[in-house]
């Protein structure tokens, strides 16, 4: 057994460490500098389905997002609305995302793109990806 997998993942706890280290009022600080990442996500598959979790809170339909999936690639860009009356600039403190997003994410197993679906519900969206229950053989052919 090598040494990473009996200490398990090193940044697992890495959150609480730089808490240790600088403090509570270091993410007030910081936060309203660094770009937010949307979606974030969690991926995870049985022995029939793969599936993604996305958060994406404050979109107001699914009408808001595209998703396309391309070379085992999926695409998602879509827009979460500004959602108060007042400027951005006259927020107190702002740390939800708002506005454009988009992102690729590498597909970490093989699907039957038919059989793909979708649910929203509560701030996240669930991909659910029916795996393909064979790999295809391809044969290749030299061309002289």
């Amino acid at each position: 057994m090598n040494k990473k997998s009996r200490q398990g993942n090193p940044w697992e706890n890495m959150n609480e460490k730089i808490d240790d280290v600088l403090g509570e009022k270091f993410w007030k600080d910081v936060l309203p500098v660094i770009p937010k990442r949307v979606p974030l996500v969690d991926i995870y598959e049985t022995p029939s389905y793969g599936y993604m979790i996305l958060e994406l809170p404050g979109l107001h339909s699914t009408k808001d997002v595209e998703i396309t999936v391309q070379n085992n690639q999926l695409f998602i860009k879509g827009t979460i609305p500004y959602p108060y009356q007042l400027p951005k600039e006259n927020l107190l403190q702002s740390e939800r995302f708002f506005g454009t997003f988009k992102r690729a994410i590498a597909i970490p197993f093989s699907f039957v793109p038919q059989k793909l679906t979708a649910q929203y519900k509560q701030g996240v969206l669930l991909l659910a990806f029916q795996k393909a229950d064979h790999d295809i053989d391809v044969e290749i052919d030299f061309q002289d």
